[in-house]
């Protein structure tokens, strides 16, 4: 566990620190493996059984904690098991993103209530979407609010950077919203008395991996986002590097030999770069949604024998593994994860990890995620889950005993 910084070597927690801390251990320790006794959770924690008694009460008397039957078949006195109670409070997802809108509202243990999904509004103008993201998220409230207590956090994926200090989206070239950037914070601002978290939706993919998904025993790893456009999420330990402006991990803006400048590659040309060079080498395709198709089927092409397509392949193969292996001279990743809906593709490991085993100086293992299209919306709900937690037990911990 992380203990707050900035104490001295001399130094002792405050009794509300501990009393703090114990919280959060114990309604963790609920969290994970409910229904449980008081007894059980100090021989998982190490806590002594009073101070684990003294949690239980002023998590009960905050009605996030619940009996939950009593423990039969065995000498002594009786225990309770406790669970933490279905009127706790609830969160809501979403991944907002060109093509398509994701929504998932859950309780506290993830378990979803709400899904769905829908096509962006037409003409895809900033204040119609925001207004569409409003509205999405309104009707989730109200759909958890009758027995599920309060929207405790909402948590927003973006196609954009987020700047860290001000949870702004931050306009760059090829912008995945020409029309225009979306401000969830604002589109959202006084729906909901709870935190709004935004953040970039690669790096919440790589969230998701890490939570539960190929990540989960990595001390440090990458998360390659490979579609429209080519960006990276990365993790060493439990901490996303963000950078300074929050643009940390926009490896489409590297400069790779064997790709030349131009507008066919960068942040966002990357797959009308493989649809132009597959199929129409002399014209861009429409849409980013047209150029990920269209590239998709010059990977099929490719996985089926054909030998313009496989050229195709091993050539961005080759560009997606110049950018990793540069990563990993910087950064020295225990492991890289293939995402996106071309980086999924399967003809595209092979390329991609003899380039990397040519150029890296200490080859990282490379795999694809296990969770697929869904890793951004499942990193949105673990960042928001991961929020409404906290302020749970923080905040019980701030009342007087």
């Amino acid at each position: 566990m992380e203990i707050r910084k900035g104490l001295g070597l001399q130094a002792l927690p405050s009794m509300t620190l501990l009393r703090e801390l114990t919280d959060q251990i114990v309604l963790d320790t609920v969290f994970e493996q409910a229904p449980i006794t008081r007894a059980e959770i100090a021989q998982q924690t190490g806590i002594s059984k009073t101070t684990v008694s003294e949690a239980v009460r002023r998590l009960e008397g905050a009605g996030l904690l619940l009996p939950a039957g009593e423990q039969r078949g065995r000498q002594g006195r009786v225990g309770t098991y406790y669970k933490v109670a279905s009127t706790a409070g609830f969160v809501v997802a979403v991944d907002l993103n060109p093509t398509q809108i994701r929504l998932c509202a859950a309780d506290l243990f993830g378990q979803p209530f709400l899904e769905s999904a829908h096509p962006p509004v037409q003409p895809r103008e900033p204040a119609r979407v925001a207004e569409q993201l409003r509205e999405l998220v309104s009707k989730a409230i109200a759909e958890g609010n009758p027995g599920r207590g309060r929207p405790l956090a909402v948590a927003v994926s973006v196609a954009n950077p987020v700047d860290p200090a001000t949870s702004r989206v931050i306009p760059l070239a090829d912008t995945p919203y020409p029309e225009g950037l979306i401000q969830p914070q604002e589109a959202l601002d006084g729906l909901i008395d709870a935190p709004i978290l935004v953040e970039n939706d690669v790096n919440l993919a790589a969230i998701a991996e890490r939570w539960h998904g190929a990540a989960r025993t990595a001390d440090s790893f990458a998360y390659v986002y490979i579609g429209a456009g080519m960006g990276m999420g990365l993790l060493i330990g439990d901490q996303l590097i963000r950078g300074a402006r929050g643009v940390a991990g926009e490896i489409g803006y590297l400069s790779v030999s064997s790709q030349p400048p131009g507008p066919l590659h960068g942040r966002h040309g990357f797959a009308r770069a493989i649809a132009a060079a597959g199929f129409h080498p002399s014209r861009e395709p429409g849409s980013d949604q047209v150029a990920v198709d269209v590239a998709r089927q010059v990977f099929d092409r490719a996985a089926k024998g054909n030998a313009e397509a496989k050229a195709v392949v091993e050539e961005e193969g080759r560009t997606i593994g110049e950018a990793i292996a540069a990563v990993c001279a910087v950064v020295d990743p225990e492991l890289v994860l293939l995402g996106g809906p071309i980086g999924l593709h399967p003809a595209l490991l092979e390329p991609v990890r003899a380039t990397v085993q040519d150029l890296a100086p200490l080859p990282p293992a490379i795999e694809v995620g296990t969770l697929g299209d869904a890793a951004v919306l499942h990193g949105a709900l673990a960042l928001a889950l991961r929020r409404a937690r906290a302020d749970l037990w923080a905040g019980v911990s701030r009342q007087p005993s």
